[in-house]
């Protein structure tokens, strides 16, 4: 019998805590001797909740697309006009990639390219899905441009995927903050009409961004 439910204070404090670390510093070179004595924990504890450190990066991946998606889909599910969806949605990217690093996207793609390639099939899948509905609204509320949709989808999954090169950001010395946020608002300034412009300007200010 399981006697260490996946939702336990000590589990997810373990969980927080190594994402932290992993998506500032990358994970190869952070043993779980060092995730041990960060935490004032023994690696024991680590190993019961999770066996190897590859399940640990596992997890992690797993966790924060979680959290993430259930966040879009609320955004998108609520009562609102597409240009202030498209705002709190860059707003909650741009947050969370404050807190992603080089390293972590490079040790992703060097020694867990397994996990990377289902961050990015999932990733991929969640934009064709959120861009399809938004897109849609958009059009209706005549804030959107009547541009084909898939050359759309097109244009920000390629967008996304070049931001989330670890060599273009070292190369143009950009953070993924940087990187996201410049291509977001260029791409969203393209897809508005003049109308979306406007409404864009002032949902802006309404957030504080």
């Amino acid at each position: 019998m399981d006697t260490h439910p996946s939702d336990s204070p000590e589990r997810m404090r373990i969980l927080e805590y190594s994402r932290r670390v992993f998506h500032s510093e990358g994970f190869h070179k952070i043993s779980m001797d060092e995730l041990s004595r960060g935490m004032g924990i023994s690696k024991k504890t680590i190993y019961k909740h999770f066996p190897s450190k590859d399940k640990l990066i596992e997890q992690i991946c797993a966790q924060t697309s979680e959290v993430i998606t259930g966040e879009i889909d609320r955004i998108v599910d609520s009562n609102t006009d597409v240009v202030d969806k498209f705002v709190r949605i860059m707003n909650l990217y741009g947050d969370f990639a404050m807190n992603i690093g080089e390293k972590w996207l490079k040790d992703l793609s060097l020694h867990a390219p397994g996990e990377a390639a289902r961050i990015d099939e999932k990733r991929r899948a969640k934009i064709v899905d959120i861009l399809t509905r938004l897109i849609k609204q958009g059009k209706k509320e005549r804030l959107i441009e009547n541009f084909p949709v898939p050359v759309v989808i097109n244009t920000f999954t390629s967008a996304v995927a070049s931001i989330m090169n670890p060599d273009f950001l070292l190369k143009n010395k950009l953070s993924v903050h940087q990187a996201f946020s410049a291509t977001y608002n260029f791409l969203l300034s393209g897809l508005l009409t003049s109308k979306g412009k406007e409404k864009l300007k002032k949902t802006k200010a309404f957030y504080g961004r």
